[in-house]
C-alpha cells in the first residue's frame, strides 16, 4: 500500500498473522541451508539459500520472509578477526536445539521468541530472554517495546562512505533510506512489515522513520529484521507467490535464516 514517508510516497506491505485463528498454519525460525540440504547438522550455518530455494525444498509455504542480518563479511571487514560464512546468523538465533551467538555489543536487540511449540510468539529484550526457548531470532535495534519507543542510537551511526570500511549492521544504514523488513506484535497479532525499495533504487526509509510507522500504527513492539536487498517476502496466493519489488541484482539473495508460515498438513 502507498504510505507517505517524511513527504515521500513509498510502498509498504503489512502481513498480518493471527497466532489462534487457524491451527493448521504454523510459524518457524528456518534455518536456510538445514531447508535446502538437511544433512546439515549442529552449528554449521553454511552457505544460506534464497528465499526461491527454501521454497523449492519445503512444502506447504504459505508466507516466507528474510530473517535478522547475516553476516557477508569478508577480508576487508576489520570489525572482528575472525572469518564468516555467507549465510551466518548474527545476534542470537534459536533453532529448536542449536544455538547461535555472535554479537559484538547486545544492548540494542531485541527477540522474536516462542518459548515452545503452541505457545504465542513474543518480541522481548534481552533482559527477559529466556535462552531455553524454542525458537529465537536476535535482531538490531529493538524499536517498540511494551507500547514505548526505545531510543535509537543515532549518534553512534556513521554514514556510509564507497570505498571505505564501513560498520556492519544498523550503524552504518540506520540513519540513510534503505528498504526495511520488521516485525511488530499486537496482542496476539504478528504483523510483518516490509518496506520495499522502487525501480530507481531510492525507495525506503531510515530506522527513525520505520519506529514512527510503528508508534502510528500503536503496536505493541516492533523489531527491525534487516534492510537494503535482503528485505524479501513471497506469499502464497491462488495465483502463486506474490513479492515486493527487489532490485535485479538481489533477487537470488543468499539468506542466513528466514521466518515461515506454512501448512502443517503438508510438511
Amino acid at each position: 500500500m502507498p504510505y507517505l514517508i517524511s513527504g515521500r510516497l513509498e510502498t509498504i506491505h503489512f502481513i498480518s498473522y493471527f497466532q489462534t485463528k487457524d491451527e493448521d498454519l504454523s510459524l518457524i525460525i528456518s534455518k536456510s541451508s538445514e531447508a535446502v540440504a538437511p544433512n546439515v547438522n549442529g552449528n554449521i550455518v553454511g552457505e544460506g539459500a534464497s528465499l526461491d530455494d527454501i521454497i523449492k525444498a519445503q512444502k506447504g509455504i504459505r508466507f516466507i520472509i528474510n530473517g535478522g542480518f547475516n553476516h557477508y563479511r569478508k577480508n576487508f571487514y576489520q570489525w572482528k578477526e575472525q572469518i564468516f560464512n555467507v549465510g551466518d546468523p548474527v545476534g542470537v538465533v534459536k533453532i529448536r536445539e542449536h544455538l547461535f551467538e555472535d554479537y559484538i555489543d547486545i544492548k540494542n536487540y531485541g527477540f522474536f521468541t516462542q518459548e515452545k511449540k503452541g505457545d504465542i510468539w513474543t518480541i522481548t529484550d534481552y533482559e527477559n530472554l529466556h535462552k531455553e526457548a524454542k525458537y529465537i531470532l536476535g535482531c538490531t535495534p529493538l524499536l517498540i517495546h511494551n507500547s514505548k519507543a526505545i531510543p535509537i542510537p543515532i549518534e553512534e551511526m556513521v554514514p556510509v562512505k564507497d570505498g571505505e570500511i564501513n560498520p556492519p549492521s544498523f550503524l552504518g544504514h540506520g540513519m540513510q533510506i534503505h528498504p526495511r523488513t520488521a516485525v511488530a506484535t499486537m496482542g496476539k497479532e504478528i504483523i510483518f512489515i516490509v518496506i520495499e525499495n522502487n525501480a530507481s533504487g531510492t525507495g525506503g526509509c531510515t530506522l527513525q522513520e520505520l519506529q514512527n510507522i510503528g508508534l502510528a500504527m500503536e503496536f505493541d513492539s516492533m523489531l527491525n529484521l534487516d534492510g537494503g536487498g535482503s528485505s524479501q517476502f513471497k506469499f502464497m496466493t491462488d495465483n502463486g507467490f506474490i513479492s515486493n519489488y527487489v532490485l535485479p541484482e538481489d533477487q537470488n539473495r543468499v539468506i542466513g535464516h528466514s521466518l515461515i508460515i506454512f501448512d502443517e498438513s503438508l510438511k
